[in-house]
């Protein structure tokens, strides 16, 4: 896995809007869901630089989960977890394959997964961010659109245009 492979962006002053961080090659189409833990291991594997970090990104992500579940609703679920380093932010974006049971709050399937890393110290803009990109997804015409896209740059050209 190649650095370019990962969005790594610092969060200038607080500033950072979700966005920022939106690039083709973090979002995976047609991923495949057997289970939250098989989920978080893919994750894990493309968002780490090696397989050490890869571990602690898993390791964060279940702990986080553990605590309640990060499903929005809408078919949306936000796993995220604290395991980076000074600033940094890392996004990943999948659209599963078909609708799955990710133990939502509401019941409903979930087939859109965005995954945020933040460092191990968090700040107030590691928060903002957090709800910026929860507000964002739970918009269900904006999910409907998302997993019926057929591709990267396509999914990437919703979330740019709905943030306009």
């Amino acid at each position: 896995m190649t650095i370019t492979s990962l969005i790594k962006l610092l969060i200038p002053n607080g500033n950072m809007k979700f966005i920022d961080y939106i690039e083709p090659n973090i979002i995976d189409l047609n991923i495949p869901f057997s289970s939250k833990k098989r989920l978080f291991e893919q994750l894990a594997t493309k968002m780490g630089e090696n397989n050490k970090e890869a571990r602690k990104i898993y390791d964060a992500l279940v702990f986080r989960e553990k605590i309640g579940t990060t499903a929005l609703g809408n078919g949306v679920a936000i796993p995220h977890g604290r395991c980076l380093q000074d600033r940094e932010v890392r996004i990943r974006i999948f659209v599963l394959n078909k609708a799955a049971n990710y133990e939502s709050v509401d019941d409903t399937l979930v087939q859109l997964i965005v995954c945020i890393l933040f460092p191990v110290n968090t700040e107030d803009s590691h928060e903002i961010l957090l709800k910026q990109i929860g507000e964002f997804f739970k918009k269900h015409r904006i999910y409907r659109e998302l997993i019926a896209a057929n591709s990267s740059k396509e999914v990437r050209d919703i979330i740019l245009n709905e943030s306009k």
